[in-house]
């Protein structure tokens, strides 16, 4: 509590510095002292829009010329600007606000905010907003924002925002976004967005430079950074990092991680090849002409009287032998480095029990438009629950036991076509 009363006390410290540097209008008449029970009824009378003050009470509701001091009542306006400290169920102005307005309800100007705003409904400023906002549903400024606004519910800004954005339900801007954006369910910029965005569902931006950080999905026109997605990325054009169960985009370029990286201008591939120990498989290769995502089938008749079926995932980098090894002998053929994790699954064994992990380096070469074949040594490393221990291996340099899992390591090899 003491340390509450005193940041209140540099917070009215503050405006009282403020407030003797304040310019008055130049129309009104100045008053030090104003009491207003309604408007009409006041020391000022009917002639009260005329008048600014240093010190202001109203018993019930006040309107008033302007402030420049401190206000206090049940609902406090002033037609041409309040500059100072206002406590109240309802503080408002035609200009602009600057200071500390404290609220129950609303906090707004007709221009612009300046400082710290409390308010249990919402703060609003038809132009510009510069400073700090609290609101327990609605922050709204109708040009730009700079520094925080914070709301239960959400903040909307009508051109650009520079400084934090923070929400339990949304954020909304239609222009410009410089800084960070969070809220519990959505962001949304129709413009431009340059910092961090992050939402438990949706992020939405015209244009996106930055992270994008969603629980389900992102969606943009163009993005350059990294979108992170529970779900799915989604842009028109974009570059940077995508990662996602699903990343989609007309055209993209850098690196994709998802199990579906779909790109207009990437490569579609389907892999057939078969690996040590007698495994066959199949696996659907998506994602940039440079760097790739694979999901695949596998299946092994040969290594146990049961048979065997894998599920797994691959990422990997396909490089021209030319650009790999700097020599132009080598036009028309290709390199593959990448690492896989398959399940393998046997019967009713729960799935993810027994992993294979894998890297490949694989040297190809294109026999035609679509085709092209592929070979190369592979490293091994199987890991099972010691408990569920059985011989999916068909030879091992090296094998032991911890952390209540068995372990067999082994080089072997991989042999396949590339389609499409």
């Amino acid at each position: 509590m003491k340390k509450t009363l005193s940041i209140l006390l540099l917070l009215t410290l503050f405006t009282g510095i403020q407030i003797s540097s304040a310019q008055q209008h130049p129309d009104l008449k100045y008053r030090t002292f104003r009491v207003t029970l309604l408007p009409g009824l006041s020391t000022n009378g009917v002639e009260a829009p005329n008048y600014s003050a240093k010190y202001s009470l109203n018993i019930l509701a006040g309107y008033h010329g302007a402030l420049d001091g401190y206000e206090i009542g049940i609902l406090n306006i002033n037609r041409y600007y309040a500059e100072g400290l206002q406590l109240g169920v309802v503080n408002g102005t035609g200009g602009h606000m600057m200071g500390l307005g404290l609220a129950s309800l609303v906090n707004f100007a007709g221009d612009e905010m300046q400082g710290l705003h409390f308010a249990g409904i919402g703060n609003m400023s038809g132009e510009f907003m510069q400073g700090l906002q609290f609101s327990g549903i609605l922050n709204i400024s109708g040009g730009g924002m700079q520094g925080l606004q914070f709301a239960g519910i959400g903040n909307l800004a009508g051109e650009d925002i520079q400084g934090i954005q923070a929400a339990g339900i949304f954020n909304a801007a239609s222009e410009e976004v410089l800084g960070i954006m969070m809220a519990g369910i959505g962001n949304f910029n129709g413009g431009f967005n340059q910092g961090i965005m992050m939402s438990g569902i949706l992020n939405v931006a015209e244009e996106t430079q930055g992270i994008s950080m969603a629980g389900i999905l992102n969606v943009g026109k163009t993005m350059q950074g990294v979108q992170l997605a529970g779900i799915a990325n989604i842009a028109d054009e974009a570059r940077g990092v995508q990662v996602g169960l699903v990343n989609i985009a007309d055209e993209f370029e850098g690196v994709p991680v998802g199990l579906i990286s779909l790109y207009g201008n990437g490569r579609k591939n389907f892999d057939f090849w078969v690996s040590d120990g007698g495994y066959t498989n199949v696996g659907l290769k998506l994602g940039t002409m440079d760097i790739y995502n694979m999901i695949s089938l596998g299946y092994n008749s040969a290594l146990n009287t049961e048979e065997l079926w894998s599920f797994g995932w691959t990422i990997g980098a396909h490089t021209p032998l030319e650009e790999a090894w700097n020599n132009d002998r080598f036009d028309g053929y290709f390199r593959m480095k990448d690492i896989s994790i398959q399940s393998i699954q046997e019967e009713e064994e729960d799935i993810w029990e027994t992993n294979l992990y894998s890297f490949r380096y694989l040297l190809g070469k294109e026999i035609s438009n679509g085709f092209g074949i592929y070979a190369g040594p592979t490293l091994n490393l199987l890991v099972q629950d010691e408990e569920d221990q059985r011989d999916y291996s068909w030879y091992s340099i090296f094998d032991g036991n911890r952390w209540d899992k068995n372990f067999d390591f082994w080089v072997g090899f991989t042999a396949g076509v590339q389609l499409f």
